[in-house]
């Protein structure tokens, strides 16, 4: 069942970021939501206009590189007690049947809410958060550490 639970909040997540539709994507997230990548400080999202923004850059980036779908092979479902799941996944972000960027891996916890299963922490790659609020690029299949930079993330920092 968790492996289901995680599916069901996956595919939302991606039709939502693809499709730019917020309400979607709110009703999949515990707000506040607690942000990773892994290298730099952790931020926090604690309101709806915060949680709006946050989607907004990231799905203007995913548009802008024409993004078709994000695929997440889960890797582990850990039980950590009975309201909590962790979710560890390799991440593909796709332009049709090519992978724009290596894949790279995501961590999410979930937490069990009266109204369901919602993702309440997201640890990622730090070029991966870093693109997401449009501070690197993607090039040459790596997420690059300044959106003019030529050096690269090799997706696991």
């Amino acid at each position: 069942m968790p492996g289901r639970i995680f599916a069901d909040l996956g595919e939302t997540l991606t039709q939502a970021l693809l499709g730019g539709d917020f309400a979607a994507y709110a009703s999949v997230m515990s707000l506040p939501l607690r942000i990773t990548p892994r290298g730099d400080p952790a931020y926090v999202l604690h309101t709806e206009d915060e949680l709006r923004a946050d989607f907004q850059l990231y799905h203007d980036r995913l548009k802008g590189r024409g993004v078709t779908d994000i695929f997440r092979h889960v890797v582990e479902i850990m039980v950590v007690d009975q309201t909590h799941l962790r979710v560890r996944c390799r991440t593909h972000i796709m332009v049709q049947a090519q992978r724009i960027v290596d894949p790279f891996e995501t961590r999410f916890l979930l937490v069990e809410q009266p109204d369901g299963w919602l993702i309440s922490e997201i640890e990622s790659a730090r070029g991966h958060i870093r693109f997401s609020l449009g501070l690197s690029e993607i090039k040459g299949g790596a997420f690059t550490s300044q959106p003019d930079d030529a050096g690269g993330d090799d997706g696991e920092t």
